[in-house]
């Protein structure tokens, strides 16, 4: 077997084992070998890191209609705590290892990321970093697909799948994501090919404006150069703005077809006044910091037209005077910043 380029894949989870069980089982059948596998658990509740130890162990079974049943095996697991990774060193770890790192609370998923990826290049020094969400399950030959592409031309620094959903409405071959567009005029974010069934119309590779976080290749050296996810955001648009950081810093995205996942669409954040919040806000901060000259004419869109359709659909459409708030919250809170970038490495 030729020498493959060693890749770290980074997992958050908060409560929700059984996705990222299921996960961990997809991974077991990739056809790529060179892997370690980081799990930030985010102070979970719910007994999460007991069951991924038994998982990992042999003593917890995983069913999915994506594969069969299979046999428990024993997989390689390391348990950190927090101050435990970040004082580590390099790691001489078996291929496919399970490294848990556990939080005393709710660090946000960019920071958690951060957390992980800082802990993958300093124990495991990859040469890629995959960041993928614990709600998914994954092809087996996709990490192959996304190494070849990127190994092929230097000047990609993010690589992103063709998404389908895990379930819609009972079908697994509706696209959720096939590349990302994004105007730097409204700070509109567009899913290619989004509630589309797949027929083969989005399978050519190309560069597209984002990729997004659920599942991102990104490389080693480019992401000690750009630096990682600013925790500011908390959640929402932070994949945007590390993309963005990269394609200014002379590094493209690029969809890749042929590696394929699917995706329990925000299975850990359903519509609430927290989404609402922090959707309305980042989208400001994403803007301000990357829209340059646009940013004026954003704000006059916005406040012409944006905001007002945003109001009537909060409180006539979804009768919701709470997510109107967290809307107006967000949209005060986003005109304030952001900060600036923090030291992530």
């Amino acid at each position: 077997m030729r020498d493959e380029p060693a890749v770290s894949i980074v997992l958050v989870n908060w409560n929700g084992w059984k996705d990222t069980v299921e996960c961990l089982a997809s991974l077991s059948h990739l056809q790529y070998h060179a892997i370690q596998i980081v799990i930030v658990d985010n102070g979970s509740a719910d007994g999460s890191v007991e069951k991924i130890r038994e998982y990992c162990r042999g003593q917890l079974g995983v069913t999915s209609p994506f594969f069969a049943e299979q046999p428990a095996a024993q997989i390689p697991f390391a348990q950190l705590t927090a101050e435990e990774a970040a004082a580590t060193g390099n790691v001489n770890a078996e291929p496919g290892t399970v490294t848990v790192i556990t939080n005393q609370g709710n660090l946000g998923f960019a920071e958690a990321n951060n957390q992980g990826t800082r802990y993958a290049l300093r124990a495991f020094d990859p040469a890629y970093v995959l960041f993928l969400n614990n709600d998914t399950v994954v092809d087996p030959r996709f990490l192959a697909a996304f190494v070849e592409v990127a190994e092929a031309d230097p000047s990609i620094g993010f690589l992103g799948p063709k998404t389908c959903y895990y379930d819609y409405q009972g079908r697994r071959d509706v696209i959720n994501f096939a590349g990302g567009e994004l105007s730097l005029l409204t700070g509109n974010t567009v899913h290619i090919g989004q509630n589309q069934p797949d027929q083969g119309q989005f399978d050519t590779q190309r560069v597209v404006d984002y990729v997004e976080g659920s599942c991102l290749l990104a490389r080693s050296p480019m992401l000690k150069q750009i630096g990682l996810l600013d925790p500011g955001y908390f959640v929402y648009y932070e994949e945007n703005d590390l993309v963005m950081r990269g394609r200014k810093a002379g590094f493209s995205a690029v969809y890749v077809p042929t590696a394929v996942i699917w995706h329990k669409v925000s299975a850990s954040s359903k519509k609430t006044p927290i989404k609402t919040y922090y959707m309305a806000r980042n989208r400001f901060w994403f803007m301000k910091r990357h829209a340059g000259w646009h940013y004026p004419l954003f704000l006059i869109v916005f406040f012409i037209s944006s905001f007002w359709l945003s109001t009537a659909i909060h409180l006539l459409y979804y009768k919701s005077p709470d997510a109107f708030r967290a809307y107006a919250r967000g949209v005060r809170d986003g005109l304030k910043g952001p900060a600036p970038l923090p030291q992530t490495l």
